[in-house]
């Protein structure tokens, strides 16, 4: 599809703060010593990219289970009750959330299973299992909500991958670092699925940054069935604007971070791909210079290709490698 954007920044000043019982610092203090206090990195300049811009990338693609959703898992599971706990946890996830909510439960000794639509990567499915979930696979992504609405309704305890205020709280951590380790950081671009991390993200950077830095956030192509309307309302009180793009960037994003060393998956890369392919909304970029660059960080979310597309994408980074051009 062609790049779409939808600007935001008409949002009515300060509305962020109808959110402030939403306390990101609080899940921080859970999630010290647990999950990963992941590094921004400077990506490599290339001749081909703006020089008005500065990018750096938050590679959470290190973070424990290989994605961001590790923080809101925990956050979650560390504050069950004793009858929740008891009950266990269940989720309906395509892969990430479903990995990390496995990794969470069996550090608390909680029970967890995750429903899957069958289609899911086979890398994804057995990493639920090697964490000790149970993984029943459904037909379909609607199926596994099906499966899992009744697992809740028999008792079973949700753990909602973006539609939960306690999840957007541990993804908002990602957000609070980002505003601790690059506090003169002017843009941050988020990737978007259902919408836990960019309602986070943007509800830290304002709580910590205030309207100083602007949030752009980016549409993958491949989203949930739908987004929590929490996540909406929290997105449209603080997120300046929305990106939507065709797939290479996505693809181009990841390619550049496997050729810096990283592993990244496509959807955990497009928020790189799409400043890399210049879809920054041309507004913010007024007045910059290569000795006065726009100082950008992308979230990048999530590590776990599917090992064989990851395999593709390196091998293409060798040969250009070798290629006469690069020489």
């Amino acid at each position: 599809m062609d790049a779409r954007r939808e600007n935001l920044s008409r949002r009515e000043p300060g509305a962020w703060r109808r959110f402030a019982h939403i306390r990101i610092a609080e899940a921080a203090a859970r999630l010290a010593g647990v999950v990963r206090r992941t590094p921004i990195v400077a990506i490599e300049r290339r001749t081909s990219d703006d020089p008005r811009i500065e990018l750096r990338a938050k590679l959470e693609c290190r973070q424990e289970t290989g994605s961001f959703k590790a923080r809101g898992a925990w956050n979650q599971i560390s504050q069950l009750s004793p009858a929740e706990r008891r009950a266990g946890v269940v989720c309906a996830s395509s892969g990430n959330h479903g990995k990390a909510l496995a990794w969470a439960a069996q550090r608390a000794g909680v029970p967890a299973t995750i429903v899957m639509p069958a289609n899911a990567y086979p890398n994804k499915i057995q990493a639920c299992r090697d964490h000790g979930a149970e993984v029943v696979l459904a037909p379909t992504r609607e199926q596994a909500d099906v499966e899992c609405a009744t697992r809740v309704k028999a008792g079973w305890t949700l753990v909602h991958p973006y539609d939960s205020e306690r999840t957007i709280q541990g993804a908002g951590t990602v957000g609070l670092e980002i505003a601790e380790q690059w506090p003169e950081v002017d843009v941050v671009v988020v990737p978007v699925g259902g919408g836990g991390l960019v309602s986070g993200t943007s509800l830290a950077l304002r709580q910590t940054l205030g309207d100083r830095v602007k949030i752009e956030s980016k549409v993958q192509g491949l989203t949930p069935l739908y987004s929590g309307q929490i996540n909406i309302d929290i997105a449209r009180a603080a997120v300046d604007a929305v990106v939507l793009f065709d797939d290479e960037a996505a693809f181009a994003g990841q390619k550049r971070l496997v050729a810096q060393g990283e592993v990244a998956e496509p959807a955990g890369a497009a928020a790189v791909g799409l400043v890399l392919a210049g879809l920054l909304p041309a507004r913010i970029l007024e007045g910059r210079s290569a000795s006065r660059p726009l100082r950008v960080v992308a979230v990048v979310s999530g590590g776990n290709p599917d090992p064989t597309q990851l395999e593709s994408v390196r091998a293409e980074v060798e040969r250009e490698k070798t290629s006469p051009a690069a020489r």
